[in-house]
């Protein structure tokens, strides 16, 4: 059961997966990024298998998020399910995604430990400088999530880059 919202993504009801995209509802989505203490990213590689996205190159995490659950609560539920990782992350920011009708939230956290791979969700994970990124990323299948989330990702990494 998820969360229904309007454009103001204040909550107007709740309702089951396959009602939300038989009706065209507009539920949310939590995004992480994950940066080490290089300052490169980590991007997952989705996994085959995924009704959507396959093989797409996406953020550490992103998940739908739960009735009743806060958007950082689906963060940290994510990084947990798809790579096995509890961290810090703080919100940078958020945009509205067509044609899925979802509004997401955009977080940013730092990890530097092990990764444990849920294989169902994730074919692979890799860390990308934000140089290479931008160099590479023609080449390369990601989801709208990155490019919507990588300005602003960038511009916090960069400003704490900058400030030592």
């Amino acid at each position: 059961m998820r969360d229904i919202v309007n454009m103001d993504d204040e909550v107007i009801g709740q309702a089951e997966k396959s009602e939300i995209e038989e009706k065209g509802l507009i539920c949310r989505v939590a995004f992480v990024m994950l940066h080490n203490a290089h300052g490169e990213l980590l991007l997952h590689q989705r996994a085959a298998t995924k009704r959507a996205y396959p093989l797409y190159w996406s953020g550490a995490a992103a998940g739908h998020v739960n009735a009743g659950e806060t958007y950082e609560e689906a963060a940290h539920r994510e990084l947990r399910e798809e790579l096995g990782i509890e961290t810090m992350c703080r919100l940078v920011g958020g945009f509205y995604s067509e044609p899925d009708r979802e509004m997401v939230k955009v977080f940013l956290g730092s990890y530097d430990g092990p990764i444990k791979i849920e294989a169902a969700e994730v074919a692979r994970v890799e860390h990308f400088s934000l140089d290479r990124l931008s160099q590479e990323r023609d080449a390369m299948l990601v989801t709208s999530f990155v490019d919507k989330s990588l300005p602003m990702v960038t511009e916090v990494l960069k400003s704490a880059r900058d400030s030592t």
